[in-house]
C-alpha cells in the first residue's frame, strides 16, 4: 500500500477517535447532570448516543486492525494504531458506565430528592475534569495533560472507600436510595480508571512510554461521620481539586473542543 493511503487511514482513524472521545465525554457530562440536577432529559441524551458510540467504536477497531496489517513506515504510526484500539475500548467503557449512571439516576428521580451523600456531585465534577483532560491530551497530543491524569491515580480508590465507609453508617431506612448512590459512585470510579487507560495510551502513542507508576497526591481518606448523613471531604481531595483548578486557569483551555 502506498504511503499516501496509509496516511489517509491514519487521518481517518484519528478523526473517528476524536469524534468518539467527544461523544463519550458529552454523555459522561450528561450522566452527571442526570443525578446532580435530576434531569430526565439528560438521561435520554445519554441513552440516544448508543448507536453513535457503537458505530465509532466498530470503525476504530476496523481501521486499527487494517493498519496493523500494513507495512507502516514509522514506529509512531504503529504505536498510534495500537493506542487507538486501546483508547477506543476505553471510550466505549466510559460510555457504558455513563449509561449505567444515567439509568440509576432515573431510579433516584422516581424516589424524589434525597439527603444522601452530599459530595456525589463533586465526585462527578472531578471525574468529568479528568475526562476533559484526556480529550485535550488526545486532541493536541499533549503529554502534560495525560501526565496530570496519571498523577491522580488515587481518585478512584478514594471514591470507592469514602462512599463505602459512609454507606455502612447510614440510617437503614435510606438503604435503597443509598444503594443507587453507591452504584453511581462505583460508575464514576470505573470512569476514572478508564481515564487512566486513555492517558497511558496517549503517552505510549506520543512518547513510546506509559508513564510508569505515579505517586498519588491523594492520601487515604480520613472520614468523619456526622449524624450518619454527611461526611467531610478528605484533605487529599481538596488538594486534588486545587490542582485541577490550576490546570483550568486558562480561559481558552476548552476553546477547541
Amino acid at each position: 500500500m502506498k504511503n499516501a493511503d496509509i496516511y489517509q487511514c491514519i487521518q481517518s482513524l484519528r478523526l473517528h477517535l476524536l469524534d468518539m472521545s467527544r461523544v463519550s465525554q458529552r454523555t459522561l457530562d450528561y450522566s452527571i447532570k442526570a443525578f446532580s440536577l435530576g434531569s430526565g432529559e439528560a438521561c435520554t441524551i445519554v441513552r440516544d448516543a448508543a448507536d453513535d458510540i457503537n458505530i465509532l467504536h466498530r470503525q476504530i477497531a476496523e481501521i486499527s486492525s487494517e493498519l496493523l496489517l500494513m507495512d507502516l513506515p514509522a514506529e509512531s504510526d504503529l504505536r498510534f494504531a495500537l493506542s487507538a484500539a486501546r483508547i477506543g475500548n476505553a471510550l466505549l467503557s466510559v460510555y457504558i458506565h455513563a449509561s449505567e449512571i444515567a439509568t440509576t439516576s432515573r431510579h433516584l428521580q422516581k424516589n424524589g430528592p434525597t439527603a444522601g451523600y452530599v459530595e456525589l456531585t463533586r465526585m462527578g465534577d472531578v471525574v468529568n475534569s479528568l475526562m476533559r483532560l484526556c480529550v485535550v491530551a488526545l486532541f493536541n497530543k499533549e503529554v502534560k495533560h495525560a501526565e496530570t491524569v496519571l498523577h491522580h491515580r488515587g481518585v478512584a480508590r478514594l471514591f470507592e472507600r469514602a462512599f463505602y465507609d459512609w454507606h455502612l453508617g447510614i440510617d437503614r431506612r435510606l438503604t435503597t436510595l443509598a444503594s443507587c448512590e453507591l452504584a453511581i459512585t462505583n460508575g464514576l470510579s470505573q470512569v476514572a480508571k478508564q481515564t487512566q487507560e486513555i492517558a497511558e495510551a496517549v503517552l505510549f502513542w506520543v512518547e513510546g512510554t506509559e508513564g510508569g507508576p505515579a505517586t498519588d497526591i491523594i492520601r487515604e481518606p480520613e472520614l468523619e461521620l456526622r449524624e450518619q448523613k454527611t461526611v467531610t471531604i478528605p484533605d487529599g481531595m481538596e488538594h486534588f481539586l486545587l490542582s485541577i483548578d490550576v490546570c483550568f486557569a486558562d480561559a481558552s483551555f476548552w476553546c477547541r473542543l
